[in-house]
């Protein structure tokens, strides 16, 4: 079977399609390496890239300073592709990022996550272990009272997400924060509509107890 997938993701005229469709049927197969073989000088030239191109914002290993700018590493390899996707045809709004996505192929873009997801994600010290443990409860059970979801739900346990959808352990919180107001307002809607559900329902004290949980997950 795996012999018939890299001949498949070798020969494919269309190798991101491929991988995306292939490579993620099989996740538990690569799930101890990085870097999928037939990927590797993708990958290997997707860092050049982002360290051109990305990591005066992002930082050299993907562990950007500012809250302003996500964290990258340990992030999934499809969720980064299809941001970058989203950036590139407007769907998620930013001169900066738009430009910067516009610039690469479908191919960097996905060897791009591949490199970042490789990376070793970082933490937030926690500086209100109270907040935090309010935090957990939000994201473990939901607020039942006001009807909002919980967020393992879809982002598992551990918050590291799945193929599609996010990693959020170890993100900066006030990015986290950031984002969720942007599905509130609706300035960000190019992803699952469920946030726009969860971002309407969480109160400002819940969204800041669950980010500062969130930030200190490893």
């Amino acid at each position: 079977m795996f012999t018939r997938l890299r001949y498949t993701l070798r020969t494919c005229t269309r190798p991101l399609l491929a991988l995306h469709v292939l490579f993620f049927s099989s996740m538990s197969a690569w799930a101890q390496a990085a870097v999928p073989p037939v990927w590797a000088a993708q990958v290997a030239a997707a860092e050049a890239i982002a360290q051109q191109r990305c990591a005066v914002c992002h930082g050299d290993q993907g562990q950007s300073v500012a809250p302003d700018f996500p964290r990258l590493a340990g992030q999934n390899a499809s969720y980064l592709f299809k941001q970058l996707k989203d950036f590139s045809e407007g769907k998620r709004k930013s001169t900066v990022m738009g430009d910067k996505a516009q610039a690469l192929t479908a191919e960097q873009m996905y060897a791009l996550g591949l490199y970042y997801q490789s990376l070793t994600p970082s933490v937030t010290l926690v500086t209100d272990a109270q907040l935090a443990q309010v935090g957990q409860f939000v994201y473990d059970r939901g607020n039942p009272h006001t009807a909002l979801p919980a967020c393992v739900t879809c982002h598992g346990t551990g918050a590291r997400g799945t193929a599609e959808l996010p990693r959020l352990a170890g993100q900066h919180p006030q990015y986290l924060i950031k984002q969720v107001m942007a599905f509130r307002s609706g300035e960000r809607a190019n992803d699952n509509t469920i946030m726009h559900l969860v971002a309407s329902r969480v109160s400002d004290m819940e969204l800041q107890a669950v980010a500062t949980y969130l930030g200190g997950l490893k």
